[in-house]
């Protein structure tokens, strides 16, 4: 559709070509011709403005001053999501307008699999843009909804992935307070993604030593002491944990009041009087929700005492193992690096800076959307090349069960024949009568003391066949071997005449 008109953010300061192929001649190509994005693509991908490199689509989710539509990168073709600001509406709370730039500098020193990559950062007049991964699984809080709630295994992946994820942001400093299950999305692995930082803020590095007062976050997944409009911690972020723990089991959240009522509610969570769990969970299970749900903050375990749950299964070697919010200089994809400095004309230093350092601008997006499209390409190249060797495979074996059919149907196994010599003839054919007369006269010219034993038990129709040649005697004198005929029975009278018959 025509693009509509709106903010125009155009970042002319990389010296890049907008929505435009690289030219490749003279060169090979570094990336698969299908990295670089089809006109079509960018035609049928809907959208009602363009900001910098970026199209403005369809919207995702809403929140109070923000919105967040789908967007399509329009060098690589790859989608993106994209959070809006409307600063005329953040203008009327002091508190937004005072830390409107926070969500971007909080998300650039974070860097971690179960947290979403911050990619870049515009701003218009009107408008505050985060362009950020965009994950296609959706919120956790629509698969909640179609499955009623999660099994207990199923949960407990989900859990775990979320205190790793704060157990991340704690170490560096970062308290989120805002988790709740519409902040929870999922990736194409069915991995969780944290996302939403407007409400985060910056305590005191490992040490904590400046607490919170603020009262934000959703009522429903903050803790008491939040509330109730005292100095916190941390410690906000491990009641809701298990808040949202209790959600995924139960599909319903852990303390409610009708009507609602702040104070009522603060009250119930004091007093731990939280809604019955279904009965098929697990002891560990039971005992983890407890703790996390527990009111007093001192009593309450860090995120750290947490991993150390036996439900969660975490206690392995490489769990303590802290993730760099850095990536390393030998984690960079050189392929990627030599396709954007020889093919998109950035400068080496350029690239690595911003990848290196985690700087939310245009190169990073670049450089992270052809590195995310590269592995996904790659991925499938190697799931093709998988499937036809398989494909092959079982060609192979039909061909050889081909050919083994095939040289089992060329057999020709003859059909059941009885022996010529014990032949009876059933219902004689003209040519069987024939034969019989013709036998009958060869009969009748034998010596005639061995006539009548041989009538009764040869058949007329071998004669012919077995002895065409054969001439009757002239004189009257019996064979010598004719005297072995006398004496035996009807069975054997065709050896018998065989013995006489001269060959």
């Amino acid at each position: 559709m025509p693009v509509a008109d709106g903010a125009m953010v155009v970042d002319n300061s990389h010296g890049l070509y907008e929505g435009k192929t690289p030219n490749s001649a003279g060169n090979e190509n570094i990336l698969p011709a299908s990295c670089s994005p089809a006109a079509e693509i960018l035609k049928n991908f809907y959208h009602t403005k363009r900001v910098g490199n970026y199209l403005i689509g369809r919207k995702l989710g809403e929140g109070s001053f923000a919105k967040v539509r789908e967007g399509l990168h329009a060098m690589t073709g790859e989608k993106v999501a994209v959070k809006v600001i409307d600063k005329r509406k953040a203008k009327k709370d002091s508190y937004v307008t005072k830390n409107l730039r926070r969500e971007g500098h909080i998300q650039q020193m974070i860097r971690h699999p179960n947290i979403t990559q911050l990619l870049d950062i515009l701003e218009t007049e009107n408008s505050y843009y985060l362009v950020m991964e965009l994950c296609p699984g959706g919120n956790l809080m629509n698969l909640i909804y179609d499955k009623k709630r999660l099994d207990e295994r199923e949960t407990q992946k989900y859990i775990r992935q979320l205190v790793l994820a704060v157990e991340h942001l704690h170490r560096a400093g970062v308290v989120h307070r805002d988790l709740k299950i519409e902040n929870l999305l999922l990736d194409e692995q069915d991995n969780i993604k944290l996302i939403d930082f407007g409400l985060s803020n910056c305590a005191g590095i490992l040490g904590y030593s400046d607490p919170f007062s603020t009262q934000c976050g959703s009522p429903a997944y903050a803790a008491p002491e939040l509330l109730s409009r005292k100095k916190y911690g941390p410690k906000v972020d491990v009641w809701s944990i298990g808040v949202n723990m209790y959600a995924m089991l139960t599909g319903n959240l852990p303390f409610t009041v009708e009507p609602f009522s702040l104070r009522a509610l603060h009250q119930k969570m004091v007093d731990k009087e939280m809604n019955p769990l279904p009965p098929s969970l697990c002891t560990a299970a039971i005992c983890l929700l407890k703790k996390l749900l527990e009111p007093d903050p001192n009593k309450r375990p860090n995120i750290h005492q947490v991993m150390a749950d036996s439900w969660l299964q975490l206690a392995n070697k490489n769990t303590g193992t802290p993730y760099l919010n850095r990536i390393h200089i030998e984690e960079i994809n050189h392929t990627v690096l030599l396709h954007m400095t020889e093919k998109m004309n950035y400068k080496h230093s350029e690239v690595l800076s911003a990848v290196l350092t985690n700087r939310a601008c245009h190169t990073l997006a670049v450089y992270f959307l052809l590195n995310k499209k590269m592995k996904r390409l790659s991925k499938k190249y190697r799931e093709m090349q998988f499937q036809e060797k398989k494909k092959g495979e079982k060609q192979k074996n039909e061909y050889f069960q081909t050919q083994w059919r095939k040289h089992v149907d060329k057999l020709t196994i003859p059909p059941k024949q009885t022996p010529v010599y014990l032949a009876v003839a059933k219902g004689q054919s003209k040519e069987k009568k024939h034969r019989t007369v013709t036998s009958s006269s060869v009969r009748s010219s034998i010596h005639p003391s061995i006539n009548s034993f041989l009538r009764p038990s040869i058949p007329s129709s071998i004669h012919p066949s077995i002895l065409p040649s054969f001439q009757p005697p002239t004189h009257k004198k019996k064979h010598p071997g004719c005297h072995s005929i006398v004496g035996q029975t009807q069975n054997f009278l065709y050896i018998a005449c065989l013995n006489w018959w001269p060959s």
